[in-house]
């Protein structure tokens, strides 16, 4: 019996002051592939100070991209989150393991500054080579002078991309859903416990498995859609 998936410019860096404180039923199946295992069904869900510059010796320019976008030279991206194609991230987490695990990674301070310098009270990540989807973020705290800290970017993106896909925008991958497929499998088997690894198959495929293995985050960096939206970039 085959497997079946289940439905349910310039990147500006700035560096903190050390030490700062701070599917259920199914009504049709796609066919089947030789090499992969069978498409998913089709369900129906209801979707219910001042701060340093780049650490980095030099600032990196991204002018080639976008030459006729022009980004407010004084907005910056925090360290933790930025992405530099030149060199490691600062903390290259994985995308599809719990959260708590990817703040254990992060230093304990730096989750709550800023994401961005000056501080936005929101913003919004995109990945338009993976995902069909904008991700919006905005501060978890309430007071007036509220920010988007380093945090609310790390667990808002974890949290959109554990979100259940709709049989619609699955259907509409064509020929890529087969490694969406194949990245919800990979998934699966990373689950030691059998009981575990069940419940999780229930919930179906996720946003997270559109990134088709994809899962290493390196980073934000400016796209030509203004200071409040920045490109995640995987690998």
């Amino acid at each position: 019996m085959s497997k079946r998936v289940h439905f349910s410019s310039t990147n500006r860096v700035y560096s903190p002051v050390p030490g700062t404180p701070s599917p259920s039923a199914s009504t049709s199946s796609l066919p089947s592939s030789p090499d992969l295992p069978t498409p998913p069904p089709e369900l129906d869900i209801d979707d219910p100070s001042q701060y340093p510059r780049s650490p980095y010796p030099h600032n990196l320019n991204f002018d080639h991209l976008f030459p006729e976008f022009e980004v407010d030279k004084e907005m910056h991206v925090h360290a933790c989150l930025a992405y530099d194609p030149f060199s490691q991230p600062a903390v290259a987490h994985d995308l599809s393991v719990p959260i708590a695990h990817v703040r254990e990674q992060y230093p304990l301070f730096s989750l709550q500054e800023p994401a961005t310098q000056p501080p936005l009270q929101s913003l919004i990540v995109i990945c338009p080579d993976f995902l069909p989807w904008d991700i919006h973020i905005k501060s978890s705290a309430v007071h007036p002078d509220a920010y988007v800290s380093v945090d609310d970017v790390v667990t808002t993106i974890y949290k959109e991309l554990r979100l259940p896909v709709h049989h619609i925008e699955y259907q509409g991958l064509g020929p890529d859903k087969y490694a969406v497929d194949a990245a919800y499998f990979a998934r699966l088997s990373r689950i030691e416990n059998q009981q575990q690894r069940d419940q999780e198959a229930s919930k179906g495929v996720k946003r997270v498995d559109f990134l088709r293995g994809r899962n290493r985050f390196l980073g934000l960096c400016v796209t030509p859609r203004g200071n409040d939206v920045w490109e995640l970039n995987v690998s």
